[in-house]
């Protein structure tokens, strides 16, 4: 009878913690909407020629482009990063990286950003003129981690 008793004491404990014991549900696929870059955790990083902004210093900026985090496979709940370097070839130059409508205002080459991102979520990067001219080549290089 205490055999019995014992079984059925586990068993119950283990109906019970099932659930728990159960797998994360993982992020599926992700598709890129349109006009978006996918980008994978640990993939190569992708390299862009974003244009040059004319205008206003610290008042124009051009599109960078949108870029989307996949995560598939990994937990629902996971999320991770996305790391932007944007650099420029004229040193006398300070463009200004602005990711999700955040604007550090930094004045280094290259300038950095890391935002985290959810799976599948877009970012919007622009590139501000601070200060510089309409012929600087700038390159944009955006990493999944």
């Amino acid at each position: 009878m205490k055999r019995l008793l014992a079984a059925t004491a586990t068993l119950s404990l283990l109906v019970a913690a099932g659930p728990a014991l159960a797998a994360p549900a993982k992020n599926a696929a992700c598709k890129a909407p349109a006009g978006a870059t996918l980008v994978k955790p640990g993939a190569k990083a992708v390299e862009s020629s974003p244009e040059t902004p004319v205008g206003a210093l610290n008042e124009t900026s051009s599109e960078a482009g949108s870029f989307v985090l996949d995560l598939s496979g990994k937990p629902q709940t996971a999320t991770g990063k996305l790391s932007f370097t944007l650099s420029w070839n004229n040193p006398a130059s300070d463009d200004d990286l602005i990711v999700a409508g955040n604007n550090d205002l930094a004045t280094d080459n290259p300038e950095t950003h890391i935002f985290k991102a959810k799976h599948c979520k877009a970012v919007p990067v622009e590139v501000g003129v601070f200060l510089g001219v309409p012929v600087d080549g700038l390159t944009l290089a955006v990493k999944g981690s």
